[in-house]
């Protein structure tokens, strides 16, 4: 998927891959230590897909 704002374009993940990412990261690279910022991100991540939507965004 692609998106954009403004005249910048990107792919984009879906949040169960972000939440991957940042909890393998440091199983895949040991040397890359698990950081407080990515176990707060996944926090946040989860409870916005646990909130209920109505598809719209």
């Amino acid at each position: 998927m692609i998106g954009q704002i403004g005249e910048v374009r990107a792919r984009v993940i879906s949040p169960q891959a972000q939440i991957e990412i940042k909890q393998m990261t440091p199983t895949w690279n040991p040397k890359l230590a698990r950081r407080q910022t990515d176990l707060d991100d996944i926090t946040a991540i989860r409870s916005r897909l646990a909130e209920p939507h109505d598809g719209a965004r």
